[in-house]
């Protein structure tokens, strides 16, 4: 059986990396994995942790997401290379903690052109050639806090609804062209996200008192809230399961317990107040460790 070819955006680090060497690594060879980034100064990693497989299932390649042109020069050179992109891994993506009055709207702007206007670009360009061969498999990144505004990750929740918004309506007409379209919905996991954010974080504007008062609550009820972080492999090896049809949702959580309660309700009572009032408890509540 041929191996499948996936490419895979934002793979410097984290999950990106941790996908591409996972896959790559696979003891039956059923992937060959085509890892992009934006910096080819960043690959060292990549090239250590996957140097058993590099040139053979791993190839590394420049591609900024944010670049029509790059997106564009990079799927042509996997297509002529290979004939076919069996698997879109979209997950290339950036975020950090802000109120979103205190955002430029440029910063927000470049957020979105990374995890919004980064997967638009890609799947344009990967569709044209899986709808001619019938068959394909986009799987965007998302994230709970594309399906539940969470205070402080504003525009990051923001652009992962729009994240949801796209591969919602996609998916049922990529059906009709024997295309899967799959949304993982991540909790949290132990990468760089907020070191990566650090230029963009130097820009923000001073938030007033009250807010920075609500900042410091959140940031207590927030971490204890994700305490529990998944190792990027741990996510890698859902990723596997996903591609090879062992899950088959189009909606697939990593992490059924992080904020189950306020996702429930949104599900069952959308139309209330019920999923804001669960929200204000999670972040700004009194936790049980709290004397």
């Amino acid at each position: 059986m041929a191996s499948q070819i996936v490419l895979i955006s934002g793979c410097s680090s984290g999950i990106g990396l941790a996908t591409a060497v996972f896959l790559a690594k696979d003891a039956d060879k059923r992937f060959k994995v085509y890892a992009t980034m934006r910096n080819l100064a960043k690959k060292g990693q990549l090239e250590e942790e996957g140097k058993d497989c590099l040139g053979d299932t791993l190839i590394i390649k420049q591609m900024d997401v944010c670049s029509d042109e790059s997106v564009e020069k990079a799927v042509k050179e996997v297509l002529d290379a290979e004939g076919r992109i069996d698997v879109l891994f979209n997950n290339a993506g950036s975020g950090f903690f802000a109120a979103s009055e205190f955002v430029p709207i440029s910063v927000a702007q470049d957020m979105f052109n990374v995890n919004f206007f980064g997967t638009l670009r890609l799947i344009k360009a990967v569709l044209p050639s899986m709808k001619a061969r019938q068959s394909g498999h986009i799987i965007n990144n998302s994230s709970v806090s594309g399906i539940m505004g969470i205070p402080f990750l504003e525009i990051y929740s923001a652009s992962k609804f729009a994240v949801e918004g796209l591969s919602e309506s996609l998916a049922p007409r990529l059906q009709q062209f024997n295309i899967r379209c799959t949304i993982i919905e991540i909790g949290p996991v132990d990468t760089q996200i907020a070191q990566n954010a650090q230029d963009w974080t130097k820009t923000l504007e001073e938030p007033d008192e009250k807010t920075k008062e609500l900042k410091k609550i959140w940031d207590g009820n927030f971490v204890a809230l994700c305490s529990k972080k998944m190792d990027c492999y741990e996510i890698a090896a859902i990723i596997q399961e996903i591609i090879l049809g062992q899950n088959t949702k189009f909606r697939c959580y990593t992490h059924a317990e992080f904020m189950a309660g306020a996702l429930a309700a949104k599900v069952k009572n959308s139309a209330t107040n019920e999923p804001i009032e669960i929200m204000t408890k999670l972040v700004f509540g009194k936790r049980e460790d709290e004397n």
